[in-house]
Parts: structure tokens; sequence; C-alpha cells
């Protein structure tokens, strides 16, 4: 599966990414190292969840819990049709995914990128939303244009370990969340004029 371990392409508090090469060429390599204390304060994304509600607080299985959420929101998104790296496999705390960029060089977050046309990329990235609800019954639940990639005129929604299912408690909270975040940022950085994002919440709801 995995053929070589490339450098590290990100560090963050939750996870270390490295590029990698696997059998139909690169890959990202997403090794999941949560903290106790942040642990404890991401239980709220697992509440409600009856996949993960019982899920362990301690030990190595933390660590191996928080990853394989990630991978099964990864997947069901990713079979819904909503534009994601394609997961390919999951081990212990070890999450193994499409690579989104070229040369082992990750491809932009939405943030640092030059978008070309940012009215049609803010309409698909809420379509992603909308499907994502409807068809995956999940809300990713920290969406932002730090957790958007953008490579070749397309978007890839990353970092699905917070995502929930829509019957979570605080589902239709974190799904103003998400559509606000983006409404706001294609508002603020290219004077798209986006919907209000409580309508688009109602009408993502309501599925009409």
């Amino acid at each position: 599966m995995i053929k070589k371990i490339g450098w590290i392409i990100s560090a963050g508090k939750e996870a270390h990414i490295f590029s990698g090469e696997g059998e139909h060429g690169e890959i990202a390599i997403k090794i999941h190292r949560v903290q106790m204390v942040r642990f404890r304060k991401h239980r709220v994304y697992m509440r409600g969840d009856y996949r993960f509600d019982t899920a362990p607080l301690s030990g190595r299985k933390m660590y191996a819990v928080w990853a394989r959420k990630e991978y099964r929101n990864l997947l069901k998104a990713y079979r819904a049709g909503v534009s994601v790296p394609k997961p390919i496999a999951i081990r212990e705390n070890v999450v193994v995914m499409e690579f989104i960029g070229e040369d082992g060089l990750p491809a932009p977050l939405l943030k640092d990128a030059e978008v070309k046309n940012p009215e049609e990329l803010a309409s698909r990235i809420l379509n992603d939303v909308e499907k994502l609800y409807r068809e995956s019954r999940l809300v990713h639940s920290d969406l932002s244009e730090y957790n958007i990639m953008y490579w070749r005129e397309r978007h890839y929604i990353i970092d699905w370990s917070h995502a929930v299912a829509i019957d979570h408690p605080k589902a239709i909270e974190f799904l103003y969340h998400d559509v606000k975040a983006v409404t706001a940022f294609f508002n603020r950085e290219y004077k798209v004029e986006t919907p209000d994002a409580k309508e688009v919440v109602k009408r993502i709801v309501r599925g009409g």
C-alpha cells in the first residue's frame, strides 16, 4: 500500500501529514496525534453520534478512534460525490488518501489560492455542503478557507474528523457555521454577493 514515505507537508496539533508514494501514485499519509486535553474538547463532536459516542478516552485507542471517525466521514462524503480526496486505507491512527497536488507539493489552501471564478466556486462548495447533508447525512462542522484545497480550478474539502451525523444535537448549529464561513470568505475576499447563510441552512434542512 505505502511504498515510500516522503517529507512532512503539514504539522498540526491534531495530526501530521506526510507525502508518500502508493501502488498507483502519490498519496497523503495522515497520522493522528490528538492530545488528551484536545480530545476531551472534541467529545462534543462525538456525543450524539451513535458510531463513536462510547469511544474510549484513554490510551492509544484514542488516536485510532479519531482516525476512524475521519476515514468513515471522508468515505461517506466521497461516495456521495462530494469533492474530497479519495480515501484509500486506514490502520490504527493512520489515514491514507489521495494526494492533492503534484511532486510532493500540496495544493494551496483556499485562503492562499488565486481563484479564477470565485462566484462559481462558492456555489459549488455550497452545493457540496448541501449534498453532504442530504446524501451523506453529515455536517462537516469545521468548514472554512483553511479546510478547503484548491487545485486546477477545483476545490477539495479536507479535515473530516469533526464531521457529525445530521441527528447530532448541534448539527444545525454546525451547519450554519459551515455555510457562514464559506459565504463570509467569498464576500470578504472576492466581493461575491453570497446568499444569506440562514436562508441557505433553511433550504438545505427542509430539502427544497
